[in-house]
C-alpha cells in the first residue's frame, strides 16, 4: 500500500527466512538503509529527500516493526549475516550504497569486514559497535522509552521528534515501541552496544566510508567516531552541529545533503 508523499510503498515480504516489513520509494541506484535500535516509525523526511536521487529501501530489521525474528537470531553478527542473505534474495544489485544508523551502522560495519564487495559506499551514522575510550554509551535499558527518545535528540522542538515522540502514544504505538526495545535487548545486551572484536577487523574494510555524527550525540559519544576513523582506512568524517543521535530526524535536510554529496562525489 502507498503510505505518504514521495510514493512510499509499504509491504510485507516473506524473504530471507522471515516475514519482513519493507518501506521503499524513489528511483535510481539502490540505497539500503539499516535503522537503529529504536526502530523507524515511518517514511521520514530524510527518506523522501534521498528518494529524489535513489531507490531507497528501508526494511524493518527482524524483531522490529512488524518484521518477525527467527529463533536463531541472537547477535549483531547474526543480523549482519541476515542482511547479506536479504540483499541476495531480494535481488538488489551489488555493490550498492548503504547507510547504517547506530545499531544499523554496527550491522553494516560487521558485514563490510566480512564482505566489502557487497557495498560500493558506506555511511555510518552515530554507529554503535565500538566502545568509546572516553565516556559511555547511554544505557537504553535502565531507562524508559520516553527517556530514550528524548536523549537521542539535542533539540526536542525538532519537527519529527514532536511528530513521533513528543506526544502521548496510542496503545498500539506504545506496544510497538516496547516490541522494538525487546529486539534491541536481544541483539545488544552482552556486551552492551559494542563488540570486543570489531575494532580489530575494521582495517579490513576496503570501501569509501563516511562517518556522520551529531556533535551533541548523547547516546554514542563522538569519541566512538574517532575510533571508527582510526580503524577504517581512508574514512571521512562529517559532524552536524547542534544535533544529537538521530541527525536523519533532527536535521533531515542537512543530513541528506551531506550524504548525497558523499555518495555522488
Amino acid at each position: 500500500m502507498t503510505t505518504t508523499a514521495a510514493a512510499c510503498i509499504e509491504e510485507t515480504l516473506n524473504i530471507a527466512g522471515t516475514s519482513l516489513q519493507m518501506r521503499r520509494g524513489g528511483s535510481g541506484a539502490p540505497l539500503l538503509l539499516l535503522h537503529g535500535e529504536l526502530g523507524v516509525p515511518d517514511w521520514l523526511r530524510a527518506h523522501e529527500l534521498l528518494a529524489q536521487h535513489y531507490s531507497v529501501y528501508v526494511p524493518s530489521l527482524p524483531g522490529f516493526g512488524t518484521s518477525k525474528i527467527p529463533d536463531w537470531m541472537m547477535s549483531v553478527r547474526d543480523l549482519s549475516a541476515w542482511v547479506n542473505w536479504f540483499v541476495r534474495d531480494y535481488g538488489l544489485l551489488t555493490p550498492l550504497n548503504v547507510i547504517g544508523f547506530s545499531l544499523g551502522g554496527w550491522v553494516a560495519a560487521e558485514l563490510a569486514t566480512a564482505n566489502s564487495a557487497i557495498f560500493s559506499k558506506m555511511v555510518l551514522v552515530g554507529a554503535a559497535g565500538i566502545k568509546p575510550r572516553q565516556g559511555e554509551i547511554w544505557d537504553y535499558f535502565l531507562n524508559g522509552a520516553k527517556d530514550a527518545f528524548r536523549q537521542s535528540f539535542f533539540n526536542s522542538a525538532a519537527t519529527e521528534y514532536v511528530k513521533h515522540y513528543g506526544r502521548d502514544w496510542t496503545p498500539d504505538e506504545a506496544e510497538q515501541i516496547e516490541t522494538n526495545r525487546e529486539a534491541a535487548i536481544r541483539y545488544l545486551w552482552r556486551p552492551y552496544m559494542h563488540s570486543v572484536t570489531l575494532a580489530g577487523l575494521l582495517p579490513g574494510i576496503g570501501i569509501p566510508t563516511l562517518l556522520l555524527w551529531g556533535r551533541q550525540d548523547a547516546i554514542v559519544p563522538l569519541n566512538s567516531c574517532e575510533l571508527y576513523k582510526q580503524g577504517i582506512p581512508g574514512a571521512q568524517v562529517a559532524v552536524i552541529e547542534d544535533c544529537g543521535h538521530m541527525p536523519e530526524m533532527e536535521k533531515p535536510e542537512e543530513f541528506a545533503k551531506t550524504v548525497i554529496e558523499f555518495l555522488e562525489a
